[in-house]
């Protein structure tokens, strides 16, 4: 498939799931996008979301919190694919993780940043780092994001 064919693909399935979530099953589309894009699956969730309570205003709250406990939830699966891929390398193979050895679980709370977010919450398993500490400081950053999303959107 060449690059065109593969963008033209892509960009016409990216108009078919914004549709889908502009209807009735919004929140389950955004509960299951917000879930893929919090695992190595480069995607926008915020678009998502943006798109679902353009749709359904009157459930922006609820949209925040799928939004949040789901993409929390993803977030936890690559936790659990950092701890379960120790088995094969070793922490020096991982630029990050000198970061997160010294900051802890507290560094998860910037797990919802693009380019550097997956691979803090990876090492974050990696090292083992305590579950819970790292799923309340993820929540707790992911719910700041997509409060700011809903209230940028909001005030358009």
């Amino acid at each position: 498939m060449i690059a065109s064919d593969w963008l033209h693909t892509a960009e016409s399935l990216w108009h078919l799931v914004l549709q889908a979530a502009s209807g009735p099953g919004g929140l389950y589309v955004l509960a299951a996008l917000s879930f893929a894009a919090a695992t190595l699956i480069p995607f926008s969730s915020e678009a998502v979301l943006l798109v679902v309570i353009a749709a359904q205003p009157q459930h922006t709250l609820l949209a925040v919190l799928v939004a949040t406990a789901s993409n929390t939830l993803g977030g936890m699966t690559t936790y659990a694919l950092g701890r379960w891929a120790r088995r094969w390398q070793t922490p020096d193979a991982w630029r990050w993780a000198p970061q997160v050895r010294h900051w802890g679980a507290p560094i998860t709370v910037f797990a919802w940043a693009p380019g550097i977010g997956d691979a803090l919450v990876i090492v974050a398993g990696w090292l083992r780092i305590n579950a819970w500490a790292c799923a309340f400081w993820m929540l707790l950053g992911r719910s700041l994001r997509y409060l700011a999303v809903a209230g940028l959107a909001w005030m358009i």
